[in-house]
């Protein structure tokens, strides 16, 4: 018998009880809908935490800091940490080496830098972030005006500031009142500049003094001597910041790493002559007090000189362990994969639910079809006899069986497959009007609740035309089994 001929007679038969055939491959639709809807559930539930969390940052970043305490499994406590493992050059060559680190970044918080324009104009209502000039672009900034720093800027003053600044410079001889930028993010920046940062004729300086525009200076100490700096881009808008709070006001200045150490060194002498004390803002390496009379020390020979380290992973899949790796350096790490995978963690009974729930669905429509398949067997006892007395192959009569059932999971798993995008659809409409993403703990907007990829699709009417063979499987040995001649005399 060829080919041709038993898709024929499969066919043919299924054709031949069109109430039977329908309820069966009816039941094959309510597995594979039930089945794609559960399981498209779960993608929107792990999609929606991960725009979720990439609103927050790049799921890639990792935030390196010291470990000022450990956790004690026996007491179920922490305990403070008496020898810290400091952020220096060691520690940041250290996880560099690191397999899939793509970019490292070292960064000082300068809290008490005042950018100053022209002399007359002050800027405070933010602070310096560093930043490694030359993986400024690998980080993911974009820049709107101007350019990004990279390795010309290292060791440089130059630097980079957030779309809000311009906004903010006041004069506070004249108490000119500052022009806050109110404008909501829309995808563009569009709303026009007080003036143009990027102009070559503005003088940019920085100076640790407050004042320095506006409160009397005592000409009788050292002079106060300002760090000449210049800006040579202007960031996009933040849209993270308009999703978390309805409008973007992000006030910051980037500036390399290596530069900034050079000019806090230089500022802090001269704060330091002017006070005629010296400042305890710089790192130290000697004990920290961190509470009774428990204290932590560094290494003994080194001592923090970054607040952090920024470390780039070349791919989310790697980020676990690139974390656990940096860890062991004797480090704590923060990083937007972690609070991800927790909160993946915290559905993973829900989502597990589901998919019980789908495969259920399919179990009853496998009971089905082979329900559906034995019942044939009775009614073609005649035929399979007749079949075999002429020579019919035994595994040509098995192949018919199943084909018949393969064509009952394929029409199922198709219609099922279209049933569920339906389905899906009003699943969306009342999640998004219904407040159903709160209930599953999603609070990204303009996420949907069941998102059915098309490799879902594929896997779906596969997966039915396999339950549809399995299921066909008994009926199919059944039939080859059947003797001939009592077959035959079957009415």
């Amino acid at each position: 018998m060829k080919f041709f001929d038993i898709i024929g007679f499969a066919l043919s038969n299924f054709l031949r009880r069109k109430a039977r055939s329908a309820l069966t491959v009816f039941g094959v639709v309510i597995g594979t809908a039930a089945v794609v809807i559960m399981l498209s559930i779960g993608i929107g539930m792990n999609k929606g935490f991960e725009d979720q969390i990439s609103s927050w940052g790049d799921l890639r970043q990792i935030s390196v800091s010291e470990r000022w305490s450990n956790y004690n499994e026996e007491t179920d406590s922490y305990e403070t940490n008496t020898e810290r493992i400091p952020l220096d050059e060691i520690t940041l060559e250290q996880i560099k080496a690191l397999d899939h680190v793509v970019a490292v970044s070292p960064s000082i918080n300068g809290w008490s830098n005042y950018l100053i324009k022209d002399n007359t104009e002050q800027f405070d209502n933010g602070y310096v972030q560093t930043v490694d000039a030359a993986s400024m672009e690998a980080f993911g900034y974009t820049v709107l005006y101007g350019r990004l720093l990279n390795e010309e800027d290292v060791g440089t003053t130059n630097f980079v500031m957030t779309y809000n600044v311009p906004f903010n410079f006041y004069n506070p001889r004249t108490l000119k009142p500052r022009e806050y930028f109110s404008g909501y993010y829309t995808g563009k920046d569009d709303t026009e500049l007080p003036f143009n940062p990027l102009d070559e004729n503005i003088k940019y300086q920085f100076t640790w003094f407050y004042g320095y525009c506006s409160q009397p200076i005592d000409y009788s100490k050292p002079r106060i001597v300002p760090s000449d700096a210049k800006c040579v881009g202007i960031l996009v808008q933040n849209s993270a910041n308009v999703e978390n709070y309805g409008q973007d006001d992000d006030t910051m200045i980037y500036m390399d790493v290596e530069g900034y150490r050079k000019m806090n060194e230089e500022q802090q002498k001269n704060r330091d002559a002017y006070y005629g004390t010296t400042s305890s803002d710089s790192y130290s390496s000697e004990i920290v007090w961190v509470g009774g009379n428990q204290t932590s020390t560094v290494v003994e020979g080194r001592e923090s000189i970054y607040d952090n380290i920024n470390v780039l992973v070349d791919d989310t899949d790697n980020v676990l362990d690139v974390s656990k790796a940096i860890m062991d350096l004797g480090v704590d790490i923060n990083s937007s994969m972690d609070y991800l995978t927790q909160m993946q963690e915290q559905t993973k009974f829900l989502r597990s639910i589901l998919g019980a729930i789908g495969a259920v669905a399919f179990f009853v429509a496998a009971i089905s079809i082979a329900n559906t398949m034995v019942m044939s067997i009775y009614e073609r006892t005649r035929e399979i006899g007749i079949m075999k007395v002429i020579g019919c192959k035994l595994s040509d009569i098995r192949a018919m069986f199943l084909v018949e059932a393969a064509l009952i999971g394929v029409i199922g798993g198709i219609v099922g497959v279209l049933l569920s995008y339906g389905v899906s659809t009003a699943i969306n409409k009342l999640a998004q009007g219904g407040g159903m993403l709160e209930t599953f703990g999603i609070s990204s907007s303009g996420t949907s609740l069941s998102i059915i990829p098309f490799w879902l699709d594929i896997v779906a009417i596969l997966l039915a035309t396999g339950v549809g063979v399995i299921s066909g499987l008994y009926p199919a040995i059944r039939a080859t089994r059947l003797s001939a001649l009592e077959a035959i005399k079957n009415e």
